[in-house]
């Protein structure tokens, strides 16, 4: 599956169905849920913004770090 993004949209997630492989937890096999997801993005300035912003409020909220 391919993710379609139309502007204003930057980005979208994709499910898949949930499936019950075995998998191996710490040593031994067990069955476990599992889902797939995706991400399609169109634009990578959002998510660089994002972690801008993030950075910004750390910083201004420490100033004397600055």
């Amino acid at each position: 599956m391919s993710g379609v993004v139309h502007p204003p949209q930057v980005a979208l997630v994709g499910l898949g169905r949930i499936v019950q492989p075995p998998v191996a937890v710490n040593g031994p096999w067990e069955v476990r849920p599992v889902v797939t997801a995706t991400q399609s993005a169109d634009d990578h300035r959002a998510a660089d913004g994002a972690r801008l912003l993030t950075t910004m409020d750390r910083l201004l909220r420490q100033p004397e770090d600055l």
